[in-house]
């Protein structure tokens, strides 16, 4: 019986909308909500805590800074265990933490866990791209990531306008509260998805246990890893300051931002993924990184609404086009064997610039104003396109 179970689940993964697939992408839609339920309110709950602009920018970086450390030792977990128990209880850790936000009295405890929503989160992050891509065709990669981002779309649609709103009518420790309860309910649902990690086999056992630095990160995929970090930056700085911008400038309605965007990358993710799975990266990068910069310079200059909404269609062809073919990229790179190390690779970049951005964000606005925030923010996408030539050619020659 479990070999018939296993050759039916080989022959549902053949397509891409398998039953599996498809839970998959509500459980995502569930844990993405919530953390965008939160996201866009920890600078103004740090500060209602006691906490100044600056050292706000700090608590809402540590996350991924602590994830920056964390997050590659999950690609080992994900590829030497269970992919789905990994997800199970690093997903309930992330309601623990989340919990703890509406709970903290003081800046020390909420540092805490934003510490271990950090670490958690990324251990998650990198295995459940690596367990999805078990559901999906290999040569519709790019185009199943992409649909995989569709969960994050949705959230981000709804998730940071819902916070907003709830967090004004009842307050931002119950809308952790909320959050919370979210999170660990996904976690439950992952409990009826099916396992199909393949156990590590005995006469590899004495080798597998041994760490080397190459288990921990792929350098072949790290050129990818500073693309996508350099857009995860501009995210961070987004999420951070976006609703304090509209604030400073008497914008109202900023966090129709969030929705937009969202609506043009369910268009753009899908796109990408069929491009770069026919035509390659470059036609799918370049026009990203030119995107990512008109969308921060709107942003940094923007002083209408118009301007921000202008700013999130940019956005959604800026990282939109990028993320899902630099994630198939590196998974193309690594191999099935390695697809935990290739995720948790990639996601050293996006946990860097995530959580840089806001860091030095914080001291920017604090010094120069939310303009030059996002003019350096657009300075790093033009380096950006000057590396990716440079790497491009490099590669061709090989």
């Amino acid at each position: 019986m479990k070999g018939t179970e296993l050759n039916l689940e080989t022959k549902k993964g053949e397509k891409l909308w398998n039953v599996n697939f498809i839970s998959l992408l509500g459980i995502s839609i569930l844990t993405f909500l919530a953390f965008y339920l939160v996201y866009p309110l920890l600078s103004k709950y740090s500060i209602g805590l006691g906490a100044s602009l600056s050292m706000a920018g700090v608590i809402v970086g540590l996350f991924s800074l602590t994830a920056l450390f964390i997050g590659p030792f999950g690609g080992i977990l994900t590829d030497r265990t269970s992919k789905k128990y990994v997800m199970i209880i690093g997903t309930f850790i992330n309601g623990i933490a989340t919990l703890g936000y509406s709970l903290a009295p003081n800046i020390g405890l909420l540092i805490f866990f934003r510490i271990l929503h950090g670490a958690s989160f990324s251990i998650t992050s990198a295995t459940s791209v690596a367990w999805a891509i078990e559901f999906i065709p290999k040569e519709r990669m790019g185009e199943g990531i992409g649909y995989l981002g569709i969960s994050q779309i949705i959230a981000t649609a709804f998730g940071p306008e819902i916070g907003i709103e709830a967090s004004n009518r009842f307050g931002i420790s119950k809308t952790f509260m909320v959050s919370a309860i979210l999170i660990i309910v996904a976690a439950l649902f992952m409990n009826f998805l099916p396992n199909k990690s393949k156990p590590i086999k005995k006469n590899t056992l004495t080798k597998k246990r041994a760490i080397h630095l190459k288990d921990i990160i792929a350098f072949e995929v790290l050129p990818l890893s500073f693309f996508g970090g350099l857009f995860f930056m501009g995210n961070g700085l987004v999420t951070s300051f976006l609703v304090l911008i509209g604030e400073q400038r008497k914008i109202a309605g900023v966090g129709m931002y969030f929705v937009v965007n969202a609506l043009f990358l369910i268009f753009t993710r899908p796109v990408a993924g069929k491009l770069y799975d026919k035509k390659g990266l470059a036609t799918v990068l370049y026009p990203a990184l030119l995107c990512g910069i008109v969308e921060a310079l709107l942003l940094g200059h923007g002083s209408f609404l118009w301007m921000i909404i202008l700013a999130a269609i940019f956005k959604a062809f800026g990282q939109g086009f990028a993320q899902p073919a630099l994630q198939a990229e590196c998974f193309h790179k690594m191999g099935s064997e390695k697809r935990g190390l290739a995720s948790s690779t990639f996601f050293i970049g996006a946990n860097v610039g995530q959580g840089v951005g806001p860091l030095v964000g914080g001291v920017v606005a604090s010094n120069l104003g939310y303009d030059w925030v996002f003019n350096i923010s657009a300075l790093m996408l033009v380096f950006g396109i000057v590396c990716y030539t440079i790497y491009n050619r490099k590669e061709a020659v090989k």
